[in-house]
């Protein structure tokens, strides 16, 4: 019987709802709404207001955008080295402190440079809050969990569009966009910096079981890495299939906007947002019992379907349909390469082999919103870059499937540790 009530208050006990790792998934579920609701969601309502504002061509916008991307994904695969460094309750924080101030700058922008000066330093907020720094933390304080805790984690990104899209919405035509994006920068910053300040941390002595130090260095270098055919069947399909979503996301409400209706786009983008959390849901009933690579292809399939229904509907309904295919998807995409990582991959090895394949993944996929913005001023419209998106993941969904070949990096990883 003692025994017995010592297990129940473990503080190591991953099972038990008292366990601390719990704790810091709620935490950063707030981080991840914070960072996706205003450093990728929102960026389509700032690429409409900003050119209706200073009537600036649309493809020099999304360039910004796209320069926030590329940067913030070079600079994560940085993460684990910065966590060393400074810990992640200073670089949360520090996140924290670059998405309020790039909001503030995109908000008084009144010049390209001044535009882009912005958007790098939204680049920053991504460094600290994002995908790999949350997977980062997360993955320290679970073992058995893991997938569990990440997926939940990540969830914040589904309610951003849920809940702060439709609020930015409301927000900007109520007060204005300047005035708008101050407010927003004000809020995030009296929420996050407290709940950062005293829940995110790594765990201490005592408070997780499994013998692998959080600090020690990654078995695994980048250069193993990137020698590994595995490594490269995850990145690969992921970064292009992600590149087109990232690019649908950023402009979603420019695509909708001229046939349904600003509000009403805004509406489709709550929509989108909701069936990602449907789909996430669905999913995390099933990924104990399901091949994470064949449940990507199906993902990647229904979301080139929908775009085929986007590139020419000018049915209200239909377009709503289109969006809600595609959502159920979206956040999968985010989610299942960790799974997949955590299959294919040594345990002591996630975090370094995540951070590489997301920041890899990131640069390519950051191209998406000029590149689409950049065709539709070529073009004059959204027809020419939706169907080319179309092609992309078709071809994508297709390499997700091919089967990885002997991963390199587990061997390299079983010589160190004979």
């Amino acid at each position: 019987m003692q025994t017995h009530a010592m297990a129940e208050t473990d503080p190591a006990d991953e099972t038990s709802l008292r366990y601390m790792g719990w704790r810091i998934v709620a935490a950063l579920f707030l981080v991840q709404i914070s960072i996706f609701g205003f450093g990728l969601y929102g960026q389509g309502i700032y690429v409409a207001e900003l050119r209706r504002l200073n009537d600036w061509p649309t493809g020099l916008i999304a360039t910004g955008s796209t320069l926030c991307l590329v940067l913030g994904s070079l600079l994560s695969m940085f993460v684990s080295d910065l966590l060393r460094w400074i810990g992640p309750r200073s670089l949360v924080l520090a996140g924290v402190a670059a998405l309020a101030t790039g909001l503030v700058l995109l908000a008084s922008a009144d010049s390209l440079l001044h535009l882009y000066a912005g958007f790098v330093v939204l680049a920053l907020a991504w460094v600290g809050l994002g995908t790999i720094t949350a997977a980062a933390i997360v993955g320290a304080w679970f073992d058995r969990k893991r997938g569990l805790a990440i997926s939940l984690t990540f969830t914040g990104a589904t309610f951003s569009g849920i809940l702060l899209m439709p609020g930015l919405v409301l927000l900007v035509e109520a007060t204005g966009f300047r005035h708008a994006l101050d407010i927003a920068a004000a809020v995030l910053a009296i929420v996050l910096v407290p709940v950062v300040a005293i829940m995110v941390r790594f765990p201490r002595a005592g408070e997780r079981r499994i013998a692998e130090a959080v600090h020690a260095a990654p078995p695994l270098s980048r250069a193993d890495l990137l020698r590994d055919p595995g490594f490269w069947s995850l990145t690969a399909p992921f970064a292009f299939a992600i590149l087109v979503q990232v690019a649908f996301i950023v402009h979603q409400i420019s695509i909708l906007t001229p046939v349904i209706g600003f509000q009403s786009a805004g509406g489709a983008v709550s929509l989108t947002t909701a069936m990602s959390l449907v789909g996430r849901i669905t999913l995390g009933l099933v990924a104990d019992r399901v091949d994470p690579r064949r449940a990507a292809a199906v993902s990647i399939f229904s979301q080139a379907a929908a775009l085929s229904v986007l590139g020419f509907s000018t049915s209200t309904t239909g377009l709503f349909l289109a969006c809600a295919v595609f959502g159920f998807s979206m956040g999968n995409l985010i989610t299942l390469p960790a799974l997949i990582v955590q299959r294919e991959f040594p345990s002591n090895a996630f975090s370094v082999v995540l951070g590489l394949s997301i920041g890899i993944a990131g640069v390519i996929n950051a191209c998406g919103p000029a590149t689409m913005g950049l065709l539709r001023d070529l073009t004059g419209g959204y027809a020419t870059p939706i169907f080319i998106g179309v092609a992309i993941q078709v071809a994508s969904a297709l390499a997700v499937l091919a089967a990885p070949r002997a991963t390199n990096a587990a061997v390299v990883l079983d010589r160190r540790m004979s």
